[in-house]
């Protein structure tokens, strides 16, 4: 994965590009993270992702750990 430096890869080494985008936070998503307990873990279904933090890869990580643990898993 490359950023900004897209000139300088060999096109015949690369997968389709394909777009990504990170959270876009507004001043509701405090209130919105807080009720990730009424959301997540309903119907057997869990969300995770870096919106539940400050939309870092890391918050992603932090975000799935309860679902681990949910498994029986302690990581």
């Amino acid at each position: 994965m490359t950023l900004n430096r897209t000139a300088a890869l060999d096109p015949r080494w690369c997968w389709p590009a394909l777009p990504y985008h990170h959270p876009v936070f507004t001043t509701r998503a405090p209130e919105a993270q807080e009720r990730q307990g009424e959301i997540s873990g309903r119907n057997r279904t869990h969300y995770c992702g870096a919106y539940w933090g400050y939309g870092f890869h890391e918050d992603g990580v932090r975000s799935a750990l309860p679902v681990a643990r949910w498994f029986g898993k302690e990581l």
